[in-house]
């Protein structure tokens, strides 16, 4: 009995290795979130009624986080994404080399937004099929029928537009291929939203230690139980003053748990501190 302890005393260390890892999985939170709730959208409503739906869907799912509307103020605006005022007059022929009409260009920008870039904008819009969005078809073409508004008379009614392609709305983004917490950073587009300089705001809040110390404060957490939660369940906690709903809810999908942990630690020594 006693010379078969040696044997066994190696495999300790790769069984606590295992149990670590097994508990640190189990310890991030399974979250199920729900989209939200479809908009009834009746075929027989008129363009200009589509439109009306479609300013309420605009501003409940999160689009004017990046976008503006300013009369007057060009393409630019002031928002992280092009400024949605007079759009349908400033494509009204569509994009050269891409679609030639103002409707398949506003469903190209929806089902496809990296597609197209308007000159200065980074590739930071989901799908609007996907999540935060999460718009059913007929959402979409209400959403059109009001972005043809801010330019134009509507025209479009349910059937006008194509569908996306088969299994857009359920497709899930690919996993992240590195570990490298940096190029994650941006893999994930989590840059287009956050700074890691002190005191820039872009979409969410600067994610600098003195700034994730204060919210993991507020929270009654620290930092780094604080950034994991918010990677991974980000409606948990949300922080005044930014706008609710925008930010992905399937990062604790497209990491696994050692990239998850690299992720925070990151974060979590920004400006030296931890």
């Amino acid at each position: 009995m006693n010379r078969a302890l040696p044997y066994a005393t190696p495999l300790v260390p790769a069984f606590v290795v295992i149990g670590f890892f097994v508990w640190f999985a189990n310890w991030i939170p399974q979250t199920r979130w729900e989209p939200p709730k479809v908009q009834a959208i009746s075929a027989a409503l008129t363009p200009t009624e589509l439109a009306e739906v479609g300013r309420t869907i605009v501003r409940q799912r999160g689009c004017l986080a990046c976008h503006t509307i300013e009369p007057g103020a060009g393409v630019k605006g002031g928002g992280r994404g092009p400024n949605l005022a007079g759009v349908a007059a400033r494509r009204a022929q569509g994009v050269k080399g891409g679609p030639g009409n103002l409707v398949d260009y506003l469903a190209q920008a929806l089902y496809e937004p990296g597609a197209y870039l308007v000159e200065g904008y980074a590739d930071i819009m989901p799908p609007s099929m996907a999540a935060p969005a999460s718009l059913g078809y007929e959402e979409a073409v209400a959403v059109i029928a009001y972005l043809q508004s801010l330019g134009k008379t509507p025209t479009v009614k349910v059937g006008d537009v194509p569908r996306p392609a088969a299994g857009a709305r359920s497709a899930q983004p690919a996993g992240v291929a590195t570990s490298d917490p940096a190029a994650m950073f941006a893999a994930l587009a989590c840059n287009g939203c956050h700074s890691l300089k002190a005191g820039e705001t872009l979409v969410g809040p600067a994610l600098d230690a003195a700034g994730i110390k204060q919210a993991a404060a507020e929270r009654g957490m620290g930092p780094e139980a604080f950034l994991m939660e918010s990677i991974v369940d980000p409606k948990a906690y949300e922080r005044k003053g930014f706008p609710s709903g925008v930010m992905p809810q399937d990062y604790g999908t497209r990491m696994n748990a050692m990239q998850l942990a690299a992720l925070v630690r990151h974060l979590a020594a920004q400006g030296g501190q931890r």
